[in-house]
């Protein structure tokens, strides 16, 4: 047996490490003594390739990128010289080493060159995967219609590639010509029922109607035998999330990690839910877990960031950890929004407005979709008491993500915080509050502009209708504060004890409490002042546009 087949079989046996060594060793005693005929040309081009392998698997991708510039190379040598040299059928084809020059550079994080490289194979010669890889490459760098080109190759070649026809959907596809497209390429008699309700459900999630995504993912689950599939299930906790239904996609979303522990998808999302509510145990527990199973993800590595920023009781300190962990995850998955996100947070916490920025400006480009993204933009834009770019974000965001409960509180929070628009504010609460009762920090800002004016009357009545179906501590610390107000001291007193009882931590119950208990013993004067949580304000005019509110409910007139 020859030197090359020995090789070979290595190859064959996935026996990286020797292989590497004597690929190594071989391609030395053949440049070094070209006349003992150690390798043909061919076998030498093909022995490069085997040696690339080696590298590519040991995780040497800056190595393996030049062994394989190399081959490519020597075959356009072969090329010009098949009669001298012999025919080379049996070795790897330029398209398949350009693949694998592609995977490096991609790991590489060369973007550019990655997609140079794919590109320098013609249109006829592109695999399936040669073209979902470029498709992806486009996507990153911003070119959606070579993206959607190259998407639909890889529908007509392989029709249940979902992967591809759910990035057309992204590109703004109409589901019905995607469906056209997959079912025209399926053999005929091929029966996929259920493959029409999934591409409906992903139609409705890139045109973000996320309630009829949720009920259309939720009639597959029942009439399509696909009840507690990991993957369908995923899909109904995305677009509960993007919904702005949090409770529910983390009940979703703990389902998924209940029936699969080593699914990694959307544990991002979960982590980020889980540190929403304070749930500390819980998501140490889930970080854990995920890190233990890959640190090549981006997932492992929010969790823990989330972790973090419960963790520990020094903000400087939490908050430093949760960038490094933040900054690792979007070294391992740079496309990674909620690895933007957490960074963008923790900066914010750290007081770095400026970063923590341009870290959410980069989140709202990548996935304009993401209510997180505006929010934090927003917030620190307020922090800096740049009211009019608060406010012009904020418009923003209606137009892309329409009208809801909390996109209307989201803009009714920016005007509250000037004096001259304040007014303007109140009549999105209200309607944010007939959209979705249940969204509370609607009541909470409108709370805080009512506790402003002498009407403290119908901020108790506000607090007690939503103490019916409501009850949260912050509420009662709220109505404990009006009662206290409107002169009802022990009614007032009643509702802190309520609030400490449920949380007992409540800073603004007990300052409430003991300004009441001060009160009682005849240490202030008969009138009552409570600190009201409002923000400062900016001369600068608001840059507002649709107070008819009626016009504003028909359609969205944010300009």
């Amino acid at each position: 047996m020859s030197l090359f087949e020995n090789i070979k079989q290595l190859h064959q046996a996935e026996l990286y490490g020797d292989l590497k060594l004597v690929a190594s060793l071989v391609l030395s005693l053949s440049e070094n003594n070209p006349d003992a005929d150690v390798l043909s040309f061919p076998q030498k081009y093909q022995c490069q390739v085997y040696y690339g392998d080696a590298l590519f698997h040991q995780g040497e991708y800056k190595k393996a990128e030049v062994i394989y510039r190399k081959s490519l190379q020597l075959k356009k040598a072969i090329n010009k010289t098949k009669g001298k040299h012999g025919s080379p059928a049996d070795v790897s084809s330029e398209v398949e080493v350009k693949f694998k020059l592609y995977q490096c550079l991609d790991h590489l994080k060369r973007t550019a060159e990655a997609l140079n490289v794919l590109e320098s194979i013609s249109t006829k010669q592109r695999t399936a995967k040669v073209n979902l890889a470029l498709a992806k490459l486009n996507l990153r760098e911003g070119r959606d219609r070579s993206a959607m080109t190259c998407y639909k190759e890889v529908v007509r070649e392989q029709p249940l590639a979902l992967d591809a026809a759910v990035g057309l959907l992204s590109l703004g596809m109409k589901g019905a010509d995607v469906a056209s497209l997959i079912t025209n390429n399926l053999p005929h008699g091929t029966n996929v029922e259920w493959l029409h309700g999934w591409l409906k459900g992903h139609a409705q999630l890139a045109a973000k109607e996320y309630t009829t995504a949720v009920s259309t993912f939720r009639n597959m689950e029942k009439k399509t035998c696909l009840r507690d599939n990991v993957q369908l299930l995923n899909c109904v906790g995305e677009a509960m999330f993007y919904d702005g239904r949090y409770a529910d996609a983390m009940s979703v979303f703990q389902r998924v990690h209940s029936l699969d522990p080593l699914c990694m998808k959307n544990m991002d999302l979960f982590a980020y839910l889980l540190s929403q509510e304070c749930k500390v145990s819980a998501l140490s527990q889930l970080s854990q877990k995920l890190m233990g199973i890959s640190e090549s993800c981006a997932e492992p590595w929010i969790a823990m960031g989330y972790y973090s920023m419960l963790n520990f009781v020094k903000s400087k300190e939490r908050s430093v950890r949760a960038v490094y962990f933040a900054q690792k995850a979007y070294t391992v998955d740079p496309r990674s929004i909620q690895a933007l996100l957490l960074k963008a947070s923790s900066l914010l916490d750290l007081k770095k407005l400026h970063d923590a920025t341009l870290h959410y400006l980069e989140a709202v480009r990548l996935a304009p979709h993401r209510f997180e993204a505006y929010s934090g933009l927003i917030e620190c834009y307020l922090t800096t008491h740049r009211i009019k770019d608060g406010l012009t974000w904020a418009s923003r965001m209606i137009r892309t993500l329409g009208n809801s409960a909390r996109t209307f509180t989201l803009y009714a929070s920016v005007l509250s915080k000037d004096s001259n628009t304040v007014a303007k504010a109140e009549p999105y609460l209200l309607k944010a509050i007939e959209m979705d009762p249940s969204y509370l920090e609607a009541v909470y800002i409108l709370a805080d502009i009512i506790a402003q004016g002498p009407d403290h009357q119908r901020g108790i009545k506000l607090i007690q209708q939503h103490l019916i179906s409501h009850n949260t501590a912050r509420l009662h610390q709220i109505l404990g504060d009006f009662l206290a107000l409107a002169s009802r001291h022990q009614e007032a007193m009643d509702e802190y004890s309520i609030t400490l009882t449920m949380q007992p931590f409540n800073k603004r119950a007990q300052d409430g409490m003991q300004r009441l208990e001060k009160h009682n013993e005849g240490g202030l004067e008969n009138s009552y002042d409570v600190e009201v949580e409002m923000g400062g304000s900016d001369n600068d005019d608001a840059d507002f546009e649709g107070s008819d509110m009626e016009s504003t409910w028909s359609e969205t007139d944010f300009s």
